[in-house]
């Protein structure tokens, strides 16, 4: 993760963003989130709308369209290939334990399991070639697999804004700016601990 840390700090914004779009929608599309997490990228992103470099929401807007277009294109390669893609040389490199993770998550829980996946390392890269694959129609996940990036993903571009600011910089901000902002940082918080209490649930029972 530092790698991609040093390579995005060398980059002028407009192309971090470019290579983030790139990185956030091949962590599914391609499978690179085998390779490493994009969490880096989003905060780094975060971070770098703080400081004014980009602006927040469209930066926002961009790494959530990302992540859907992302999980669009898996879903859509394992639907065409099926199988095929686990067999493959680079399925075969992910390894059987991981597929069956997300495989369990994906027959338990059906379209829930987009949501879920999406707080879960390595399940969130595989399950929408899973689900591809397994002949779930797109429409059956695409709600809960919404909700799972803007929680996420939303949440993680928060973060790398909020790290940017002091405590005393926040803290004296007034206005419904403010409250504004915290309420939605509360509602993704709260959104990301019910993920990770029903991924850990999950996990607890396989």
């Amino acid at each position: 993760m530092t790698g991609v840390a040093d390579l995005l700090e060398q980059l002028p914004p407009v192309l971090v963003l470019l290579v983030a779009v790139l990185l956030v929608a091949g962590e599914t599309g391609v499978v690179v989130g085998l390779l490493f997490p994009v969490e880096i990228t989003l905060l780094f992103v975060g971070f770098l709308a703080y400081l004014g470099e980009v602006p927040f929401l469209p930066a926002l807007l961009l790494m959530l369209a990302a992540a859907l277009a992302g999980d669009a294109l898996a879903w859509r390669s394992g639907r065409k290939y099926g199988p095929r893609v686990r067999a493959s040389r680079l399925g075969l490199r992910v390894g059987e334990r991981r597929w069956a993770r997300a495989d369990r998550m994906l027959h338990r829980l059906g379209g829930r399991s987009a949501f879920i996946a999406r707080w879960v390392p390595f399940v969130r890269t595989l399950l929408p070639r899973l689900a591809g694959g397994a002949g779930l129609r797109y429409r059956q996940l695409v709600a809960w697999n919404a909700a799972g990036v803007l929680t996420a993903v939303g949440s993680q571009v928060l973060l790398g804004y909020l790290a940017g600011a002091s405590y005393e910089q926040v803290a004296e901000r007034s206005g419904w700016v403010t409250t504004g902002l915290l309420v939605g940082l509360a509602v993704l918080a709260v959104a990301g601990l019910v993920g990770r209490r029903l991924a850990r649930r999950h996990r607890a029972r396989t």
